[in-house]
């Protein structure tokens, strides 16, 4: 398995034992495996987030 980050922020999972690594500093390596528990580990592809439903307005307080 080859492995590359590309750019800053790339996320990879462990399957094993569920670690998370973040990419902060790409290396520009030819070829390099990011290893845990002794496995490559996999990308985590990223969800684009659900459109945010716009908040209710709040009622008016009664006066006194």
């Amino acid at each position: 398995m080859k492995f590359l980050a590309k750019k800053k922020g790339e996320k990879y999972k462990c399957d094993e034992c569920g670690l998370v690594v973040v990419v902060e500093d790409v290396c520009g390596c030819e070829d390099c495996d990011v290893v845990c528990c002794g496995t490559p580990m996999k990308q985590v592809k990223e969800e684009k987030p659900s459109p945010k439903t716009k908040p209710k307005p709040k009622a008016a307080k009664p006066t006194k």
